[in-house]
């Protein structure tokens, strides 16, 4: 049985899939959760099991 898209719900097969961040996503769902940039398995970073671009992480975190 396929997988569903951790983004989309939607099933997930073979030939599109990216398993990162223990989910699985279409590549096209693959993308930063801020600014929708598409992102594979070398550029991403991961910040509480999603995706996001290089620099988002650490603009994530705000002083008081």
């Amino acid at each position: 049985m396929n997988p569903q898209c951790a983004r989309c719900g939607k099933v997930v097969y073979p030939t599109e899939k990216v398993n990162c961040l223990d989910k699985y996503w279409h590549k096209g769902c693959f993308h930063c959760e801020v600014c929708k940039m598409a992102l594979n398995m070398n550029n991403y970073k991961g910040y509480e099991k999603k995706p996001y671009c290089n620099y988002y992480p650490k603009r994530l975190i705000s002083s008081v």
